[in-house]
């Protein structure tokens, strides 16, 4: 409850003595700290308030107040931020001046009881069903036409007190006990706000409970009445049966989660859980406010409450913040499927690393031949387009046939493997949570290098072969000395666009993945397995034979998409590139490791000499470094954003990492004896392209 140990008819805040405030000099002993200039100018403020003024007049005076706190004139402030120093000394003069106390709880209860907080306590702050457009729109037109006045509406008098994310930078533990004093002295002075806080929570239960109720929403639920959901009893439950809903309610959700791997992501439905989380967590903030003599004592409830509605308030101006809303949703509905992916990316145990080093190797054999056919494409001399167009079936079929043989690309892991990490740090909270990671990513850079060393290794070993088979059978290397020497100065770290091309083809890996995780969505969301599986061919085909295919096709939707969106940006993007005059190209890992080792087995040591090796060596490794980390940094920052990692822990993590790596280098290349399983933050099986 609010503190009430003073009421506004108490025989101290009615009648005689005098409203009038003491002089300036003894306004300053009675408050007992601050500076002449500040406390002539809180004395003034308060002067000006009075209970039976217009509402008009209310307003203004309890806006220049508010903002005499937030942002008024510069105090010294040595441990604490200025705002408390400030608000300090408005709360010793409301409790050392009776004259200023009367006037503040008189004025604040007036102008409650003449306002609306529906909007400020239920709106303020949590999602809309209106479109981006819609609302930037709106954002606009507020921002560069005058306003019409909402006299009646606390928002707006909330809006000018809190003009700027600085005006809530004070808002910290620190404050906790200011705020509480503060609504110790003016006492019921806020109890009209109770009513418009049931309104408030009135409001987002029936919000909540309506979208709850869509189809969409009800089928990845447990069957049963709607009657029975927590989120529909939560709009006629009472306070008191509010938080053990809210719990019920969570569950429900947690639910629903469960059954978007089972019958895909839709994002309306995504959209709806963050509707609903959020405004679970509103009713939590506001129903220690409902009932003055209730037993629950706010203290950083008080704090908590202004923070998120000053937030919302200053965000419903910020063009950024309704732009990085919408991203985080989206982002969340994206990696929703990519986390599950991922999972099948980190090994594990010994006998999962050396699983993992086969099938790379088979990828890296497979890419030998896909360099061929490139360089075929290459020397057909063909318009821009089909070149292009040619590149790109020659890429995804390679692709396809790893996917179908059971073989890894290395460059494919480190996007989706970032979405299983994200979700790891969302599901461990607590004591350990960073031991927990960073196992976790030991194991995931293991598993990246296991890929990564069977793909380049076997791709330069087979290349050989095939380049000393090519010399028996024609009697000539397959590439030329031109070729060869064009290829090795393309990989020149410095003097090439090695490095640009590199983290650019690290964005198009990136965003593979996510054509990935859309497409497997898409197929099981449109439950096209099952519908394969029960069509009417099955009757000349063969049920048996229909179920199989609803499988194979349910098992490879992911790689399937993946690898025919990879082919298509690699060999087209450049082309549409170079349309608009941007000279961009790709570098693969493991495709130029091809490409080099064809023009060193071609030119020999002695010809191209060791600096130019070397240098066009480090660009091999460069391409590397770049395909990785700029797929799975862009991965994961989306990962981390879709699932409200907070800022703190983004910040930790890399220094424990860094730590863990000093102290056990060998994990992050070699499982342990000891590693097991059953122990990681992400279940696992035999990984697969």
């Amino acid at each position: 409850m609010l503190p009430s140990a003073l009421k506004l008819d108490d025989p101290e805040l009615v009648g005689p003595p005098s409203d009038q405030l003491p002089s300036r000099d003894e306004f300053g002993k009675l408050v007992g700290k601050g500076d002449s200039k500040t406390l002539g100018l809180l004395r003034v403020l308060l002067a000006k308030l009075a209970p039976d003024a217009t509402l008009v007049d209310q307003l203004v005076t309890v806006e220049q107040l508010g903002r005499f706190v937030v942002a008024g004139p510069s105090v010294k402030a040595i441990e604490i931020h200025p705002t408390l120093v400030r608000l300090e000394l408005l709360i010793l003069a409301l409790e050392n001046v009776p004259a200023a106390r009367r006037r503040f709880a008189g004025t604040i209860s007036s102008v409650l009881s003449q306002t609306r907080a529906v909007k400020l306590l239920g709106e303020i702050g949590l999602p809309n069903d209106r479109g981006l457009l819609a609302e930037t729109t709106d954002r606009l037109a507020r921002r560069f036409l005058p306003e019409p006045p909402a006299i009646h509406e606390l928002w707006a008098l909330a809006n000018r007190i809190f003009r700027s994310k600085d005006d809530l930078a004070w808002l910290g533990v620190s404050a906790d006990p200011y705020l509480q004093r503060l609504a110790t002295v003016s006492s019921s002075a806020w109890d009209p706000i109770r009513s418009s806080v049931l309104d408030a929570i009135s409001l987002i239960t029936t919000r909540i409970a309506g979208l709850g109720m869509q189809e969409a929403f009800r089928t990845r639920t447990e069957a049963g009445a709607i009657r029975e959901s927590p989120l529909y009893l939560m709009t006629r439950a009472q306070p008191t049966h509010m938080p053990a809903l809210i719990a019920a309610s969570r569950k429900h959700l947690d639910q629903v989660r469960e059954h978007l791997e089972d019958s895909g992501v839709s994002i309306n439905v995504v959209y709806a859980i963050d509707s609903i989380e959020r405004g679970l967590e509103r009713v939590e903030a506001l129903l220690p406010f409902v009932d003055a003599n209730d037993e629950i004592e706010p203290t950083v409830e008080i704090r908590n409450l202004l923070e998120t509605l000053g937030r919302g308030l200053v965000g419903g101006r910020s063009f950024m913040q309704l732009l990085s809303d919408n991203m985080r949703l989206l982002a969340r509905k994206v990696i929703e499927r990519a986390g599950r992916t991922g999972e099948h990316y980190v090994t594990s145990s010994r006998r999962e690393y050396w699983h993992m080093l086969a099938t790379a190797a088979g990828g890296g054999v497979l890419t030998t031949g896909t360099a061929i056919m490139k360089w075929l494409v290459k020397w057909g001399h063909f318009a821009p387009f089909i070149d292009g167009l040619l590149s790109s079936v020659v890429y995804a079929g390679s692709f396809l046939v790893m996917q179908l043989l059971g073989f890894t690309l290395a460059t494919k892991q480190p996007s989706m493997t970032a979405a299983a990490l994200a979700g790891t740090i969302r599901d461990r909270k607590g004591p350990g949570q960073l031991d927990e990671l960073v196992r976790l990513i030991a194991r995931i850079a293991r598993s990246q290098f296991a890929a990564a060393v069977g793909n380049v290794t076997a791709c330069i070993a087979t290349t050989l072969l095939v380049d000393q088979l090519i010399v028996l059978v024609t009697g000539h290397n397959f590439l030329d000395a031109k070729a060869s020497a064009s290829t090795i100065d393309s990989f020149h770290p410095i003097y090439s666009g090695t490095i640009l091309f590199a983290a650019f083809t690290g964005v198009l890996l990136w965003v593979s993945s996510l054509f990935a995780g859309w497409f497997e969505n898409w197929i099981v969301y449109r439950r096209l397995p099952e519908a394969i599986e029960h069509h009417r061919f099955g009757k000349q085909i063969g049920k048996a034979r229909m179920a199989k295919w609803a499988r194979f096709l349910e098992r490879h939707a992911s790689g399937f998409g993946g690898s025919i969106a990879l082919g298509f940006l690699l060999g087209l993007v450049p082309v549409f590139a170079k349309f608009f005059g941007l000279p961009l190209d790709v570098r693969h890992i493991t495709l130029s490791s091809a490409s080099l080792t064809f023009s060193m087995s071609s030119l020999g040591m002695d010809a191209v000499g060791w600096s130019h090796f070397l240098a066009a060596a480090s660009g091999i490794a460069i391409i590397g470094l770049m395909n990785f980390g700029v797929s799975f940094a862009l991965a994961l920052v989306v990962a981390l954003r879709a699932r409200d990692v907070s800022g703190n822990e983004r910040l930790r993590l890399p220094a424990a990492v860094f730590k863990r790596f000093l102290r056990r280098p060998l994990e992050f290349f070699y499982p342990p004896k000891d590693n097991d399983p059953r122990q990681s933050g992400v279940h696992t099986v035999p990984p697969t392209h």
